[in-house]
């Protein structure tokens, strides 16, 4: 991402994703511009101690999965990738002063969504409704990853990469022993 700042690839993506009318989906593009920032921590705090009153022995799974901010914080910094421009894509209506790379929003979207499903969901659903989470968790995940494209605000990249590398840092958190086990135990 630092040596290629803006690809091809990535002006045809976003470019496309912009001249698509969206329907319905257009109206949650908002809320997903709207989350980021302090709002985003009063969130994760929100859901840690909902965590620690509902399902205490997930809570090592809940704070390490906050360090993801961590890992957007490191990326941005050694990442200083811009973001788009209107010379470059068809709109841009929303310009945080951030590196584009990766997507923090993005980043959030997915370690929000799954917490809720891995603290809650596999402790509180039946097993049919967990797996209908899971798809709801993919569906508001792809609808900010348009969102963030859509409002020019990211490249499609800075989206993937977000996803990709949040969802890594949570698998290797489950992949921990000790961290599973605690998380899926049957005792509270």
């Amino acid at each position: 991402m630092a040596g290629h700042q803006v690809n091809q690839e990535d002006v045809t993506v976003a470019r496309d994703i912009q001249a698509t009318d969206w329907g319905p989906l257009a109206i949650t593009f908002p809320f997903f511009s709207w989350i980021g920032d302090i709002k985003g921590l009063y969130i994760e705090i929100a859901i840690f101690l909902a965590v620690l009153l509902f399902n205490r022995r997930a809570w090592v799974f809940a704070a390490a999965a906050a360090l993801t901010g961590t890992w957007y914080a490191a990326l941005a910094y050694l990442i200083l990738r811009k973001r788009p421009t209107t010379n470059e894509v068809l709109r841009v209506t929303e310009h945080p002063g951030a590196s584009s790379y990766p997507s923090g929003h993005s980043m959030f979207i997915v370690t929000v969504t799954v917490v809720l499903m891995v603290c809650f969901g596999s402790r509180f659903l039946p097993r049919w409704a967990q797996a209908i989470g899971w798809v709801l968790v993919v569906l508001i995940v792809a609808a900010n990853a348009v969102a963030r494209v859509y409002t020019g605000a990211h490249w499609p990249t800075d989206v993937l990469g977000g996803v990709l590398i949040s969802t890594a840092w949570l698998a290797f958190l489950l992949s921990i022993p000790w961290i599973y086990r605690r998380v899926f135990s049957a005792s509270p």
